[in-house]
């Protein structure tokens, strides 16, 4: 036989499911744009950095001025690396890769997995 369910109790029992503090729509994630693009041109870098942000954003909830300086820092490394050199871009990636190793959870691995992904891509990505 069926029972009866509150309203409100079923809205907050569909509430639990989505990820705390989530801001905005998921992030678009599609192994093609990843995989598809050359980390040596300083167009994917900066694709890269702003899906990096975006997945980081989403699972921190609300905005992270720690995520925005360490990504626009990896900007502008990407950007510069002709002038600086791959040791710099790699040196400021490196606390980025921090940043989304410990916001990791067992609910967001995957889409963070898909950040470091592209952090490894953009860090290791030989010059022409």
């Amino acid at each position: 036989m069926g029972s009866v369910v509150a309203l409100d109790e079923f809205r907050q029992a569909l509430g639990r499911h989505e990820p705390k503090g989530a801001a905005g729509p998921r992030p678009v994630i599609r192994g093609g744009d990843i995989w598809g693009r050359d980390y040596t041109q300083v167009e994917a870098m900066v694709f890269g950095l702003l899906k990096v942000r975006e997945i980081g954003l989403y699972h921190a909830g609300t905005g992270d001025p720690e995520l925005d300086t360490l990504c626009l820092e990896a900007l502008d490394a990407a950007y510069r690396v002709t002038d600086l050199g791959t040791a710099r871009l790699k040196a400021t990636i490196k606390p980025l890769k921090e940043w989304l190793l410990a916001a990791m959870t067992e609910d967001n691995k995957r889409d963070i997995s898909w950040a470091l992904v592209l952090t490894d891509l953009i860090e290791k990505s030989p010059l022409k």
